[in-house]
């Protein structure tokens, strides 16, 4: 496998990852607008709007020029709503794109190839989505997608083993990944002697507690919607649409699934979410205001709940099982540390700033502005996710911690030989 070839293995990857990512969209929304045109409304609106929320899972601001929506007048206001769900399957087409190339003997050809050709397809998906009534922003349009691809791209090629290359040897390593992988020891090797002690458990740990969340929220949201679909069949019916209206609906909330469920993970730890600004809805209570027609939003809890606080018990029992369970991960910190209120310092705040992060984090990504007015105001505070996070675990996990990081005996020759 030359270079030549390898390059242009990276291009038509690239290149079959914009056709599947696009042309899902596009494929869908022509049968929409085919069943049910509308004769003012031309076929290249299909392609506009597959593009533009294409460019939005991957994190580019849609710009909405004044005019009117459904009979009102609307001022200028943007749209920065990421769908996760569908940022979540355009991640793992470039990932697939890496693992391809990941036995290659020299990958920055098959790099260069995928991301070249990413880019200047994006520049053709940006130019072609720009429309007065609704346009991307041009500077993100051109930078964030092709940073998006290249990221995840090129993990996938440099993490996990090799996948075999054909004309290749098996398990072959190429410079860029001994490069990579050098560097990460090298850096690892430089921390200082706490980090290096305390990461791998505090982000076993950690990322436990996050993952909990999100299966519950999970959980909690399937809960709802058996238990209110007569009332998700009336937001159903209040839109009036057709059974191809229905279905475009219906995949328009899958791709925003992974976003409620984070907002639910919010609600546990007692923050809570917004729809529209002044809104709240939380533990304490629900201050919605007016809903846009989203049949899922029925499932929204209605006023003050008398047991709403107990939800606060979720991550606090999360984060007390999942120190518990790191205990055999903890044998450095066991062995470095002299002291069992230093040993469970250190652990049980590292574990909190680990879960903290992570959640602070989705709830950035799973917030946006999805219309106007109000509406520009939508999701999680993620620094006030973050305090109160870290706050709620670090308060369990410390206490954990002295059972999971107690050290076994002094690290030091003199008070050993003393204890022995």
């Amino acid at each position: 496998m030359n270079r030549r070839l390898t390059l242009a293995i990276g291009a038509v990857q690239a290149l079959i990852t914009v056709v599947i990512g696009l042309g899902a969209l596009a494929v869908s929304l022509s049968v929409l607008w085919l069943f049910e045109n509308d004769p003012q409304t031309h076929y290249v609106a299909a392609f506009r709007t597959a593009s533009d929320i294409w460019l939005l899972a991957q994190g580019v601001s849609l710009n909405v020029a004044a005019g009117t929506i459904l009979g009102l007048k609307v001022s200028a206001f943007a749209i920065s709503l990421i769908p996760l769900g569908y940022s979540i399957f355009l991640a793992w087409l470039a990932w697939r794109v890496g693992r391809r190339i990941s036995g290659a003997p020299e990958m920055w050809p098959a790099w260069l190839g995928s991301i070249a050709t990413y880019a200047a397809l994006t520049f053709f998906v940006v130019r072609g989505a720009d429309f007065k009534a609704i346009s991307p922003n041009q500077i993100m349009g051109m930078i964030f997608p092709v940073l998006f691809f290249a990221v995840i791209m090129i993990a996938g090629s440099v993490l996990g083993e090799p996948r075999p290359v054909y004309g290749v040897a098996k398990g072959v390593q190429s410079a860029e990944r001994a490069a990579i992988r050098g560097f990460f020891e090298k850096t690892y090797a430089a921390l200082p002697w706490v980090l290096r002690v305390v990461w791998s458990p505090a982000l076993r740990a950690g990322t436990a507690v996050t993952v909990g969340l999100l299966a519950i929220s999970a959980a909690g949201i399937a809960l709802l919607v058996a238990l209110n679909w007569i009332g998700i069949i009336t937001f159903y019916e209040s839109v009036h649409a057709t059974v191809l209206g229905g279905f475009a609906i219906t995949s328009a909330q899958i791709s925003l699934l992974p976003n409620f469920v984070v907002y639910a993970a919010s609600w546990l730890t007692g923050v809570g979410f917004s729809i529209g600004a002044g809104s709240l809805i939380s533990p304490l209570g629900s201050a919605a205001g007016p809903l846009p027609a989203i049949p899922v939003l029925a499932v929204l809890p209605q006023g003050t709940l008398g047991f709403g606080m107990i939800a606060i018990v979720v991550p606090l029992v999360l984060a007390f099982f999942a120190t518990l369970a790191i205990k055999k991960h903890a044998d450095d910190v066991r062995f470095e540390f002299a002291t069992p209120i230093a040993s469970a310092l250190a652990l049980g705040l590292s574990i909190a700033f680990v879960a903290a992060v992570e959640m602070a984090l989705l709830g950035w990504l799973a917030s946006g502005a999805f219309g106007p007015g109000r509406f520009q105001i939508n999701g999680v505070n993620p620094l006030v996710l973050f305090a109160v996070v870290f706050v709620e675990v670090a308060a369990v996990s410390v206490l954990a911690s002295f059972f999971s990081a107690r050290p076994d005996r002094p690290d030091h020759p003199l008070l050993t030989s003393k204890r022995d």
